[in-house]
């Protein structure tokens, strides 16, 4: 997993993958707040060369945090020209924090639940 996640990073720090990204709603997670019981996706905004930034909600602690940003690892399919991620759950070991940001992982197709 380490190796497919450096070659993600590599290609898309080459700009290979400079595409739009979407990332699923999901509740006390990615996703514009009250929102993930409608569904759907989020558009992501780069930040930088394999960062990406999209609307979330973290349960108790919404501004109150440290002003650095922090990347979540994200799994990935490639749609076409797009990414689409699966969403994320805030969890207290991913820390308080103003920004929290995505980083895509490519993989074939997401993992059966």
């Amino acid at each position: 997993m380490k190796k497919f996640a450096v070659l993600a990073t590599l290609l898309l720090s080459c700009g290979w993958l400079h595409a739009q990204v979407t990332i699923e709603r999901v509740p006390l997670g990615s996703g514009t707040p009250g929102m993930a019981a409608n569904g759907g996706a989020e558009n992501a905004v780069q930040w930088d060369l394999d960062i990406y930034h999209a609307p979330q909600y973290m349960p108790g602690y919404p501004t109150a945090a440290s002003i650095f940003p922090r990347a979540v690892p994200v799994l990935c399919v490639k749609q076409a020209a797009s990414l689409h991620c699966k969403g994320y759950q805030w969890l207290a070991d991913m820390g308080r924090t103003e920004y929290l940001m995505i980083r895509p992982v490519l993989v074939k197709e997401f993992p059966s639940q």
